[in-house]
């Protein structure tokens, strides 16, 4: 009986140290570190989905840290919830990054929201500039 016992007890410690050996033994995942054109066009993508969506408080964070010294996030949301113009979609057709400053051509599609106009989409290729701010991309106004 006593020999049961201690068989028992030392399978059980094999099948510990094998589950721990298995575990701790895996390859550990590879860590993929995205270049900076996948980064910043997730970042222009959040951004440009929350201007569509009218989420100005979320879309707010996106801009340079210089533009929100100047104009704090009520100013930001009461001008954009009031603009004439509403953000209908956009494509991100090309992105190039050269250190911290990183330039976007970006399809807008937007409509005015004026009685001349009701129904009529317009669409412009812009460039943007994004710079790049303790490891982070935003939105370059110059205004």
């Amino acid at each position: 009986m006593e020999v049961k016992k201690e068989r028992g007890k030392i399978v059980t410690i094999l099948l510990f140290l094998l589950a721990l050996c298995i575990t701790g033994c895996s390859p550990k995942s590879q860590v993929i570190k995205e270049d900076e054109e996948t980064v910043l066009k997730r970042r222009v993508q959040e951004y440009w989905s929350y201007r569509i969506k009218g989420e100005w408080e979320k879309s707010y964070p996106f801009e340079s840290p210089e533009f929100r010294k100047n104009i704090s996030i009520i100013p930001y949301v009461n001008q954009n919830t009031r603009s004439i113009v509403k953000w209908e979609g956009f494509d991100v057709l090309e992105i190039w990054v050269s250190g911290d400053e990183g330039h976007v051509k970006v399809k807008r599609i937007y409509r005015y929201i004026i009685p001349q106009t009701p129904n009529a989409v317009f669409q412009r290729v812009a460039e943007e500039t994004w710079i790049k701010k303790d490891g982070k991309w935003y939105f370059f106004s110059s205004t």
